[in-house]
């Protein structure tokens, strides 16, 4: 009796450090690198136990996996992918979701780390990501950094991957020495992303008349990496300061803290030494077109 207890209880222990993990899987339309995705028979493992509900359901055509956590007011709705008769969850929804939907009154909301993430919902707390398979937060981040900076939420993120796709606006590396622990998220902007991004309607990719300084990063020993058009950069002493600068190349840096409060991520303002970078290395104009 006390032998099947203990190799019950070390099954049990298995299976639950075996469902610890929820790896990303690539996903690519037509050639385009896509949001990754959760294996979703995977993420259910994973927060069945922790006393998450799940349930697939359709919205306005749209296939969709109801998410709803302990002790929170709402659900959240990510979309769904088949794959080979395999279902998957869109992993940037969570980010997304978390910016979006009302969860209750006092409810802890946090999101740290970035290739395996740390995510707290009220009282549910899990990471995800693995060694093999990290999960690459960049959009999720984009739109939590997005709404917080310019208070827009309509249209989703993908949307500005244009500047990604513009090589001269990430031409330049700047690296700034930080204290931070590994995995802290920092991000930048210009005034120029900011004005497109207010300006860009809903289903359409915003018109950067020139190339837009825009990137979120982690900290990675004792540095912060910023992709940026230019071989120097100006930064905001504050959040009134950007936005009302006359120099659409003003930059404002900022520190995510983790903390989502009221639906919008919660940061620090950081202002580097002399209120300016330069860059430590840059491709040439040319090779950046």
């Amino acid at each position: 009796m006390k032998k099947s207890l203990v190799w019950g209880g070390m099954l049990g222990l298995v299976l639950s450090l075996a469902q610890s993990e929820v790896g990303s899987v690539p996903w690519a339309v037509g050639g385009v690198q896509q949001p990754a995705l959760l294996r979703v028979s995977a993420l259910r493992g994973l927060l069945e136990p922790k006393g998450v509900r799940f349930n697939e359901t359709g919205i306005l055509g749209r296939y969709l996996l109801e998410v709803r956590f302990p002790q929170t007011a709402n659900a959240l709705y990510l979309r769904m992918v088949s794959q080979n008769e395999i279902s998957y969850a869109v992993f940037d929804d969570l980010f997304i979701n978390l910016a979006q939907v009302d969860l209750g009154v006092g409810t802890v909301v946090k999101v740290e780390g970035w290739a395996n993430p740390v995510l707290t919902i009220g009282p549910t707390v899990f990471r995800l990501g693995t060694a093999t398979n990290p999960v690459n937060p960049y959009l999720g981040y984009m739109y939590l950094v997005r709404k917080a900076l310019i208070d827009r939420s309509d249209a989703p993120p993908y949307l500005a991957k244009l500047l990604d796709e513009d090589p001269a606006a990430r031409r330049c590396l700047h690296e700034l020495r930080v204290s931070d622990p590994p995995g802290t998220v920092y991000a930048v902007a210009s005034r120029v992303w900011a004005e497109a991004n207010l300006k860009a309607p809903y289903d359409k990719i915003p018109d950067f008349a020139r190339p837009a300084a825009f990137h979120v990063g982690a900290v990675q020993n004792g540095r912060i990496r910023l992709l940026l058009p230019g071989e120097s950069a100006l930064y905001a002493s504050s959040l009134e300061n950007w936005q009302k600068a006359r120099n659409s190349e003003m930059l404002i840096l900022i520190r995510l803290t983790g903390r989502v409060v009221d639906m919008q991520a919660e940061y620090r303002l950081v202002v580097p030494p002399q209120g300016r970078s330069l860059a430590s290395r840059c491709l040439p104009r040319a090779m950046s077109r």
